[in-house]
């Protein structure tokens, strides 16, 4: 019986002691800084089953994520739509400028979307159009862009440069030697994502792809909720894949919370900036 008490009490301390250590290397490797992209919010059909019951799971688990609203929807938007769109803002979500038309024309190489081959002029009325919707609907000034598709161009980054309202740029996808913007970009890496292909969540595929870019302050993954709900399978693998980043400390957070977490890791791993940035 002695034998057996001490054998349990040393068990335990050494179980104590391995979790202390667990702690510990966790603390030495934070998780990243998440942005739930979710994309495709049209106000003028009303609220979608599939935005619906993502953000019922994302409250019940306290997660933060953002709405791209295209504007067109906003043009003759649903009551509901609106008011949903509201309690998401003032329960902490982002909404997003997501262009006005979600458009596109032509194949191959003559192949046009909304923000990869259309004029100057054409992008600057698209990004005004919404973000004046975005005041005058909502009463929000959209801080943060994302292009349909992902696909811009160097007018895309002429029409931004000249916008104060909007500060984060995610998924910029042309070079800053062919694009130069003075926006705050929030970069796409492929490997990491909700959806593999799009449209359908994969927890193992993300799984993988973050195994191999944890050490990345800041990661932006995206989706489209409207395509979850027919198949319960692909809201099961968002759901996995949203407590899996829980269990793994990461943090959600809005697109200007992720340029302070990606600009503090920048000059932690910079001496010189981080000396320049503190006077």
């Amino acid at each position: 019986m002695i034998r057996w008490l001490l054998a349990f009490a040393l068990g335990g301390a050494l179980s104590a002691c391995a979790s202390l250590t667990d702690v510990e290397e966790a603390g030495s490797s934070p998780a990243p800084a998440i942005v739930l992209k979710l994309d495709d919010f049209r106000a003028d059909g009303g609220v979608h089953p599939g935005w619906e019951e993502v953000f019922r799971f994302l409250e019940a688990q306290d997660v933060t994520a953002t709405i791209g609203v295209i504007g067109e929807g906003l043009e003759e938007p649903r009551q509901e739509a609106v008011d949903w769109l509201l309690v998401r803002d003032a329960r902490g979500h982002e909404l997003w400028n997501h262009g006005y038309c979600h458009c596109r024309s032509g194949e191959g190489t003559a192949h046009v979307r909304e923000f990869r081959g259309r004029s100057l002029a054409e992008q600057q009325a698209a990004i005004a159009r919404t973000q004046y919707l975005g005041e005058q609907v909502l009463g929000i000034t959209f801080s943060t862009f994302g292009a349909p598709y992902n696909s811009t161009d160097a007018n895309t980054a002429r029409v931004l440069a000249d916008r104060d309202d909007v500060r984060v740029w995610m998924y910029k996808d042309t070079s800053e030697e062919a694009a130069p913007s003075r926006k705050s970009p929030l970069p796409r890496i492929a490997a990491v994502n909700i959806e593999y292909p799009v449209h359908i969540p994969d927890f193992e595929s993300f799984r993988a792809g973050y195994a191999a870019h944890r050490d990345e302050p800041v990661l932006v993954i995206q989706g489209h909720p409207r395509s979850w709900v027919d198949d319960p399978a692909r809201m099961e693998e968002f759901r996995r894949i949203v407590m899996f980043l829980k269990a793994e400390g990461a943090r959600f957070v809005k697109p200007t919370e992720a340029v302070r977490e990606r600009e503090a890791a920048s000059s932690a791993n910079d001496p010189a900036a981080a000396r320049e940035a503190g006077g």
